[in-house]
């Protein structure tokens, strides 16, 4: 066989190799970097809500996506810019918009709910309420 017939097959196979690498460790580095972004969102909007309650003394009452919710709250005064949407990656609030995150209240707004949703499904991913999960920990 040619020495450059050799090297060529060489190099395709690392090629190969490679490609299959990339796959196998890009899926689960975007997903990691994903749940980072939904964190920091997450941490950012209970913060803005804890904000409110405290001047309130009660939790806003409507059932809400994130980014009504988002909107609220920077209408409200707590919420210096809205968090980025973490499945678009820009503000909430996009025409649009894919949006995981779902808000709600009991009766007499006194405990929250920030639940995130798998994108397009209704598998949870995260909870973060007033009660049970204060903490993403």
């Amino acid at each position: 066989m040619n020495k450059a017939v050799s090297m060529l097959i060489r190099f395709a196979g690392l090629l190969l190799l490679l490609a299959v690498a990339c796959l196998l460790i890009g899926r689960p580095l975007a997903e990691k970097r994903e749940e980072r972004r939904i964190r920091t969102m997450l941490l950012t909007v209970q913060e803005a809500l804890q904000n409110y309650h405290v001047k309130e003394e009660i939790y806003p009452r409507d059932l809400m996506t994130g980014a009504q919710l988002v909107h609220f709250l920077k209408k409200e005064g707590f919420l210096e810019k809205p968090p980025l949407n973490p499945w678009t990656q820009a503000e909430f609030g996009s025409a649009g918009e894919r949006d995981g995150l779902r808000y709600r209240t009991d009766m007499i707004a006194e405990t929250y709910e920030l639940v995130v949703f798998k994108p397009g499904t209704e598998i949870e991913q995260f909870r973060l309420d007033s009660t049970e999960n204060q903490s993403l920990e």
